[in-house]
């Protein structure tokens, strides 16, 4: 049964079909009840955004402000391996 986009289904019925949150959409959410009473929620997560170098990038610089050192780490790697 669908009350807006959230399905009820009993205990029982989620542990011995755990199969049942493929057949529910990202963002849509599953509530859990145990004797009639609400016992937890579950909501299907969607994909992660994709974002872009630029967008890293830009992020990056909004977290660490002012002046950093640039560090090769490809550099650093192969030392170590020596």
């Amino acid at each position: 049964m669908y009350v807006g986009l959230v399905k009820t289904l009993t205990t029982r019925e989620f542990y011995h079909s755990p199969g049942i949150l493929k057949s529910v959409r990202p963002g849509q959410s599953l509530l859990v009840t145990d004797h009639g009473e609400p016992a937890f929620t579950v909501t299907k997560a969607g994909s992660r955004p994709r974002r872009t170098a630029e967008q890293l990038l830009r992020r990056s610089r909004e977290v660490i402000r002012g002046d950093r050192p640039v560090t090769d780490y490809t550099a650093i790697l192969k030392a170590m391996k020596r």
